[in-house]
């Protein structure tokens, strides 16, 4: 069995998400593709969602694919959101399972950074969304160059659109259309997600 994994805030989920994920599981064959919501997210603010609102969007949006299913495994654990954690336990419950990180080139740029990388990636393989040519640090180079058999490179068409420019629209109050799937704009309209900025809350 093949498994991918896309973690994330979320903050809203939206067509870029999807699309990655999508494309990823079917360029390699994945069986199935692991949404997991961070609670507190170790290199960004805070989410301006609730977790729980986080969570409920990611279901909605995931709702429709059957190989797409959305982990609380992170809500669940107190504290910040490490993403070794994380793979610790997945590789535990799937142990005949190969795994699969799915990153976009941002992330994957910082990785260096994360706690215990090359723990990360003594139990997965890394799947990186490609954004056209990219410019990395020596040291990303030689991570890149030692673990070359378990660092692939997809690129895929990129889906234009950012998390935090939705959040902007809705503040605004400009459509959101398109931008994410009809069930998750519905979600955020009838509970006013990101109309304030105050709604900062982890739980």
């Amino acid at each position: 069995m093949k498994i991918g994994i896309l973690g994330g805030t979320f903050d809203p989920i939206h067509y870029g998400h999807l699309w990655f994920a999508e494309y990823a599981r079917e360029k390699f064959k994945l069986d199935k593709v692991f949404f997991i919501p961070n609670r507190v997210p170790p290199h960004r603010e805070i989410p301006i969602a609730t977790s729980k609102q986080r969570y409920e969007m990611v279901l909605l949006a995931t709702l429709n694919n059957p190989y797409f299913e959305v982990l609380p495994i992170e809500l669940e654990r107190e504290g910040v959101s490490y993403m070794v954690d994380t793979i610790r336990d997945l590789s535990t419950y799937f142990s005949n399972a190969e795994l699969y990180l799915l990153l976009g080139n941002d992330a994957f740029r910082d990785f260096l950074k994360w706690k215990d990388p090359y723990k990360i990636v003594e139990k997965v393989s890394i799947i990186i969304g490609s954004r056209g040519e990219e410019y990395y640090a020596n040291d990303l180079k030689d991570f890149i160059k030692t673990f070359e058999n378990k660092i692939f490179f997809l690129d895929f068409p990129y889906y234009p659109i950012s998390a935090k420019e939705i959040r902007d629209r809705v503040k605004k109050g400009l459509s959101i259309k398109y931008l994410v799937p009809e069930n998750v704009e519905e979600y955020i309209i009838k509970n006013s997600v990101y109309c304030e900025e105050d709604q900062k809350d982890v739980k």
